[in-house]
């Protein structure tokens, strides 16, 4: 999450970017700031926090990308494990939490600002089906056009298909809060 103000509310006069990532997982969360530190970037903060309830002021953020828990189906070609791991009660569990996740993320985009949804799994439930949810149930949140080739259309975003791209399957969905 990108925000443009500090904590304090006032707005740098070198618009100088915050980064906010967030993970349920503490240790994923340390993983981050280790990153972060050898990388040399002082501009990222780190929660530790569900991302249905993020303890983040409502609409502050310009830029929000949720590269929510998926099924993972879309790295079989590196993983292959993955297809013997998911079970089909699975996905319908991680769609219902992708969808609970991405209503959390939108609470915190700015009029104007862009939400991305993103998955590395080509499922109908955990593609198409939380695109009809946003449409549905957060029509505040307009999409807007998908990356172009080699990325292929699919609902409202688009696919990367790993015959197309000669890498792993995904998909993305980009929103924008209106103003």
């Amino acid at each position: 999450m990108s925000d443009g103000a500090d904590t304090t509310g006032s707005v740098p006069t070198d618009r100088r970017k915050l980064v906010v990532a967030a993970d349920l997982h503490p240790a994923r969360v340390r993983a981050i700031e280790r990153a972060a530190a050898r990388l040399g970037l002082d501009t990222v903060s780190t929660i530790a926090a569900d991302g249905r309830r993020l303890p983040v002021r409502d609409a502050s953020f310009d830029r929000v990308l949720l590269d929510a828990p998926c099924s993972g189906l879309g790295v079989l070609r590196r993983r292959p494990d993955a297809r013997w791991r998911v079970q089909p009660r699975d996905v319908g569990q991680l769609a219902a939490l992708q969808r609970e996740l991405l209503a959390g993320a939108a609470r915190a985009v700015r009029p104007g600002g862009r939400l991305v949804y993103s998955v590395c799994t080509l499922t109908r439930m955990e593609t198409l089906a939380v695109d009809a949810f946003a449409a549905s149930e957060l029509s505040e949140l307009v999409a807007i056009d998908p990356p172009g080739e080699p990325w292929q259309r699919h609902g409202r975003g688009a696919l990367l298909v790993p015959s197309a791209g000669g890498t792993d399957g995904m998909f993305v969905l980009v929103l924008e809060r209106s103003r």
